[in-house]
């Protein structure tokens, strides 16, 4: 017939399979009992090499004040403390447990000292310490980042028109406005206009919109902007201006690794005779608003003279078309963000 264990020799059994450090304490804060675990940790090989001790003979004082505070603490109102994080050094190492303490009682109820059970959260803290420094300077490149942006953006708004030419009949009177409206759906982006007098009788309309958002759609409409101010005096026809654009363009952003457009709209007006004149790359379709009519549709563009979008071959030859405007016409032209929206 087997013996069944004694309750003392049970708990015995039971505190020495466990991997977690448990441990007793008496009313004076001395080690009544540890199990092997716990004797690892403080780096005995008996557990009963603890028995008498305090935190006083096995920490730094300013720990075992702490400690010893908090098992006071517990005692006096009978209230333990549950999963207290504690930090000490340890074998010269700074270390930390997540640690429970409850009152030990006799059969009586009278408290009589500690329980508490131990865990190691070192590894766990050390990693937790170190996500939250990456998250520290996550956070500050990103502040930066957004300082930048919103620098970038503000840059961006001085590519747009900050003025108007100016064309005015022999009698004062205004023969063409503009206008101009910006807002990006991003801090910044690859929208771009732009109007230029080309002569005392013709302004050049450009919008471009490149392909994507952000830092890269907007340094290559910088680089629309340069290539446009010095074509617009350059070529005479709005054709030839894109066809130069597109091959000056191309070889500047198309690589192995990544495949990059610009679509745009090139407009001449001529403020004496209302010619319209235009050449299309992969743009959206102007709109004619014609008040006198109330109406407003697309400008008529044959499919033939609606060529692809700008850099998306090295060569093309984008071709022109040309309408009558009637005093009071107004042309809107947009990018495809108006769609999106």
């Amino acid at each position: 017939m087997n013996k069944v264990p004694s309750n003392v020799n049970l708990l015995q059994q039971l505190m020495d399979n466990m991997t977690d450090n448990i441990f007793f304490k008496n009313r004076d804060h001395e080690f009544i009992m540890i199990n092997q675990a716990n004797a690892r940790w403080f780096g005995f090989e008996h557990p009963e090499q603890a028995i008498g001790k305090s935190d006083f003979d096995l920490f730094e004082e300013e720990f075992a004040l702490r400690t010893h505070a908090d098992e006071e603490q517990v005692m006096e109102s009978g209230t333990p403390i549950l999963g207290g994080e504690e930090k000490t050094v340890h074998n010269d190492e700074v270390v930390w447990g997540h640690v429970t303490k409850v009152p030990l009682r006799d059969i009586d109820g009278k408290v009589i000292g500690i329980i508490g059970i131990g865990r190691d959260i070192t590894t766990l803290k050390r990693k937790e310490l170190e996500l939250a420094e990456t998250n520290r300077k996550l956070s500050a490149a990103s502040e930066q980042i957004s300082t930048d942006l919103h620098m970038a953006a503000r840059l961006q708004q001085t590519f747009l028109p900050q003025s108007y030419p100016s064309f005015t009949s022999g009698v004062g009177t205004e023969l063409l406005s503009f206008h101009h409206y910006y807002e990006a759906d991003t801090e910044i982006g690859g929208d771009f206009c732009a109007v230029h007098k080309l002569s005392d009788t013709q302004a050049g309309l450009l919008i471009c919109d490149v392909m994507g958002h952000g830092v890269r759609a907007a340094l290559i409409s910088s680089m629309v902007k340069i290539i446009s101010e010095n074509l617009a005096h350059q070529v005479e026809s709005p054709d030839e201006f894109l066809t130069a654009m597109n091959r000056q363009l191309h070889p500047m952003v198309q690589t192995q690794d990544e495949f990059i457009f610009a679509t745009a709209c090139y407009l001449i007006i001529d403020a004496e005779s209302g010619l319209l004149s235009g050449a299309m790359a992969g743009h959206t379709v102007p709109i004619l608003i014609q008040p006198n009519r109330t109406q407003a549709l697309p400008l008529k563009i044959a499919e033939e003279n609606s060529g692809p979008a700008l850099a998306v071959t090295a060569n093309h030859d984008y071709q022109k078309f040309s309408m009558q405007l009637a005093p009071g016409d107004e042309v809107l032209m947009y990018t495809d963000g108006i769609c999106e929206a």
